[in-house]
């Protein structure tokens, strides 16, 4: 038996590592050297979905190209399986035990963290990021060091509960736009694509090419969005910019039973493609060592000219390195949002070593499937393997309150997000591979009322909740489904159950809340929110104002619609509400600007639309009154005070058949004395009356 690649201890927050430059690359003289920086991560982007790989699998010419010319790390991983955590390793060169962060939310990366923005920024370099997707909006903390931040996807989703997420190709554009705007400057730029993430929809031509297999058309899809950005450096004026591209995590697409991602850390979604270019001063290659996500921050560092700070755990990838250090990974979401055992682990010297109440220990370079468990033969040398990899049921215990908006822009992707009950000891019945059931269950609902099938979304979790009461998410999803549906009572009705199983926690609470406010129960609202008062979430904050204005507390309303906007400046919806409650105080003047932001930011806001409408009828611009009502209309189809506005103005103008549209539309979702009100309204119209 070999020896040397089980006494591996694992050093916390700091690998030592030796670092030899090849003779044959110069990275560049001491001192920084202004040498532009790109960071290319492509979301949820496969080690072998590449052209590069081998697989055959899809062509990626561009990706190629730049594989070609650069250095490929055919033996890369992630420290993390879902977006935001990875993202902040990659950018802080830190392992997420020392970042803090990890899960897709309830996680704020702390400002005093450097970061490769902060780092180059500080020495001159102007710094930008261009992400396409919610997990990696400004609220989670990466917009530290950025001079700009565009995190401006909203807007990109009409249809409910689909994601909003910016196309590749809109946000290659802005990214190339800054970076010529920017040009004679040192530049620091890192573009993000979300294209490959769930749910695959290439669209075409590649939606015919790749039609049994949607995944790696979406892959090549982002090939072709990033085609005029990688020939900017490929073939210039930019070829002396130093290159990174890989992706947050892969895809599971089925292996070991996971669809997409996030519960488990098999090689399918830990492993990540990996190339780095540099023009003379990294030869193009093939490396086949160890390289690791905290390894890039050192190696851009390196490449610039700039002194890394102290106690990074990574080496840089530039030159040779004499040891094999240890890189941990966890797959935390099933635990912080379920309630189910921890996933943890290392790879070291070829070996992957899963810490699990069913744990598991494999050999990668001779199973790279991860099939044959080595476990039963070598016990004693995965414990030794494990030697100081700190507990994350300690170093993750402090999570943020999880807002609805961001539960919901989650689930839309297929991420499960809620807060889960902790426990002091996880048995085989709480393995992820035990309860993988549950997963596919969640996912099977969420692509159900995607799809339309809300009565078998509503079934699946409602055998959830039965089967597993203390899964808070199940309930948030259903509360959802039912408000989202028009049933606002039964989605009170199932959060008020969360709370009586014990499942409840503060993003439930304030789910109650909203739902209360929309029912008119004020007082009920204030007490399941008040607790929530300090809370450092943008989403929270404009909810705890929306609480507020209708209690009728407007300047506590308006500080908090402000200190949303203070956390998040590019948060729409706050925007919107302060915009609303100027509207509602008769300030139109001053909601006007406000609400136009909001829309600018996210065209789909039904209520922006409405006060827009109100605004302009106040105004008596009767006709651009009727289009805000529409749009509002447009964006969310049950919007009653749009739909009653609007009919009652097509009814003033003339427009009979308009009025009497959208009263039908309207009279279904109102009760009492309104629906008294429309059905009166609508017997006048169709009599030939006026009102």
């Amino acid at each position: 038996m070999r020896d040397d690649w089980i006494a591996v201890a694992f050093s916390i927050g700091l690998t030592l590592f030796s670092l030899a430059c090849d003779s044959a690359e110069d990275p560049g003289a001491e001192g920084p050297n202004g040498r532009d920086v790109l960071i290319v991560t492509i979301d949820t982007w496969r080690h072998d979905a590449a052209g590069f790989s081998g697989s055959g699998k899809v062509a990626t010419p561009a990706l190629d190209r730049l594989a070609a010319a650069g250095r490929v790390f055919d033996f890369a991983h992630a420290h993390a399986v879902v977006t935001l955590p990875s993202h902040a390793s990659i950018l802080t060169g830190l392992f997420p035990y020392d970042h803090g962060i990890r899960d897709n939310a309830g996680y704020r990366l702390d400002a005093s963290t450097p970061t490769v923005a902060t780092i180059l920024q500080a020495q001159g370099w102007a710094t930008a990021a261009f992400v396409s997707a919610f997990p990696l909006d400004r609220r989670y903390g990466l917009a530290h060091g950025f001079d700009r931040y565009d995190d401006e996807y909203d807007g990109f989703a009409p249809q409910s509960f689909t994601p909003p997420e910016r196309p590749g190709a809109e946000t290659v554009r802005r990214a190339l736009e800054w970076w010529d705007a920017h040009r004679g400057e040192p530049r620091m730029m890192w573009v993000h694509l979300f294209t490959p993430h769930y749910p695959y929809d290439p669209g075409p031509p590649w939606d015919a090419d790749y039609a049994a297999a949607p995944y790696y058309g979406d892959v090549a899809r982002s090939d072709a969005e990033l085609t005029p950005l990688i020939e900017r450096v490929l073939d210039g004026p930019d070829v002396d910019t130093v290159v990174v591209l890989t992706s947050d995590h892969g895809e599971a697409l089925g292996e070991h039973g996971e669809q997409t991602h996030g519960l488990f850390a098999y090689e399918a979604t830990l492993k990540v493609p990996l190339v780095l270019y540099a023009k003379g001063a990294v030869k193009p290659s093939r490396d086949d060592r160890s390289a690791r996500h905290v390894d890039i921050l050192p190696t851009v560092l390196e490449l610039t000219g700039v002194a890394p700070p102290d106690g990074l755990p990574g080496k840089s990838l530039v030159g040779a390195w004499e040891d094999d250090p240890a890189s941990y990974f966890e797959a935390l979401s099933p635990w912080v949002n379920r309630g189910w055992a921890p996933l943890h682990g290392t790879i070291s010297a070829g070996h992957k070593a899963i810490r699990l109440p069913l744990a598991e220990l494999y050999d990668l370079r001779t199973d790279p499937g991860e099939i044959r468990n080595l476990l039963g033969e070598k016990s004693l040398d995965f414990r030794r393997f494990l030697v100081g990899v700190p507990d994350p049921t300690l170093s993750a215990a402090d999570r943020d309150a999880l807002d609805a908006e961001a539960i919901k822009q989650l689930g839309s992707l297929g991420y499960a997000t809620g807060n889960a009950s902790r426990r002091s000891v996880y048995g085989p019945e709480l393995d992820p591979k035990n309860l993988i059931l549950y997963d596919e269950l969640l996912a099977r609902a969420l692509r159900s009322f995607r799809d339309g099938d809300s009565d078998d979304s509503i079934a699946l979790l409602r055998r959830i909740i039965d089967e597993q009461p203390l899964m808070g998410l199940a309930y948030s999803h259903l509360a959802f489904f039912y408000s989202d549906l028009g049933r606002p009572d039964d989605a009170i009705r199932v959060l008020e159950r969360a709370v009586r199983n014990g499942a409840s926690n503060e993003s439930i609470r304030r789910k109650l809340a909203l739902a209360l406010v929309g029912v008119g129960r004020l007082d009920a609202a204030h007490r399941a929110i008040v607790a929530d008062t300090d809370s450092t979430d943008p989403e929270t904050q404009s909810a705890l104002g929306r609480v507020a204005s209708r209690q009728g507390r407007y300047d506590d309303a308006m500080a908090r619609f402000q200190r949303a906007l203070q956390l998040d400046p590019s948060f729409p919806t706050a925007s919107m509400d302060s915009g609303i409650l100027l509207m509602e105080r008769g300030q139109y003047d001053e909601a006007r600007p406000l609400l136009e932001r909001a829309l600018d930011q996210d065209p789909y806001l039904a209520e922006a639309w409405n006060a827009l409408g109100v605004i302009e009828s106040s105004h008596n611009r009767t006709r651009a009154a009727i289009e805000a009502w529409r749009k509002a209309v447009d964006a969310d189809p049950r919007m009653i005070d749009a739909l009653y506005n609007l009919g009652l103005m097509l009814g003033r103008t003339g427009d009979r058949e308009g009025a009497l549209a959208a009263l039908r539309r309207y009279a279904p979702l109102v009760q009492g004395e309104l629906r008294r009100e429309a059905d009166a309204m609508l017997r006048e119209l169709e009599s030939g009356g006026e009102y």
